[in-house]
């Protein structure tokens, strides 16, 4: 049976593939803060609009509707671009050549499947956990390239949960291995004071993604 690309091999690689992509998966990134940006004035008009009132004594049903109107407009904006942020990711690591309006260009019509594909991998996973812990973990060693099988063979649904399986299937030690590696990495810089939170947003969480597509990749290798 073929054997995965070493650990220390497959980090050289994927680092290297990051470099070439840093700034524009920066910016992706960055991006994804507008939703933020937007959900700030909407907290702020709601906090004055009811403020006054509320301090007085006044309540208002009307008020409150208002409040509530708001803080759900403020909501969706800020899933709406953390969405399409995600998708813009996956897509500028799976394209060579891509750009950063690109990426979002080519993000846009994706979002609707990749959101529904999340959610699928996250109820298998969060059942998983429900019947005990191990089922959990395995599902979601099983399930945990199905975002890359939409984005790479443009496979939707249960359909891409069953290739990521299928995928893994032979090779799940390796890919827990690696994958806790990974999670180690991340966590070790995350206790960086301050700079460790800034560090994986910008940075490490990119490059998790950029690994773990390199990692799907080889598994196609040794698979075909």
């Amino acid at each position: 049976m073929e054997t995965l690309l070493p650990i220390i091999d497959l980090f050289k690689k994927s680092f290297d593939f990051y470099i070439k992509k840093v700034w524009t998966l920066a910016r992706i990134v960055l991006f994804g803060f507008l939703g933020l940006l937007i959900l700030l004035p909407f907290g702020l008009v709601a906090f004055i609009i009811s403020y006054a009132p509320f301090s007085a004594g006044n309540f208002s049903i009307n008020l409150i509707l208002i409040d509530i109107l708001l803080a759900l407009i403020g909501v969706f904006f800020t899933i709406f671009f953390g969405l399409w942020t995600q998708v813009a990711t996956f897509c500028a690591v799976k394209e060579n050549e891509i750009n950063f309006k690109k990426a979002l260009a080519l993000a846009w019509p994706k979002m609707g499947s990749f959101f529904w594909i999340s959610l699928l991998t996250a109820l298998a996973i969060f059942a998983g956990f429900i019947l005990l812990v191990i089922p959990g973990i395995i599902f979601a060693v099983w399930f945990c390239f199905s975002i890359f099988v939409f984005v790479a063979e443009d496979l939707r649904g249960t359909a891409a949960l069953k290739k990521s399986k299928q995928l893994v299937r032979g090779y799940f030690w390796p890919v827990f291995g690696r994958m806790i590696v990974l999670g180690i990495v991340v966590s070790l810089i995350s206790w960086i004071k301050f700079f460790g939170p800034i560090i994986n947003i910008f940075f490490t969480a990119p490059f998790a993604i950029v690994f773990e597509y390199m990692l799907f990749e080889d598994l196609k290798r040794v698979k075909s």
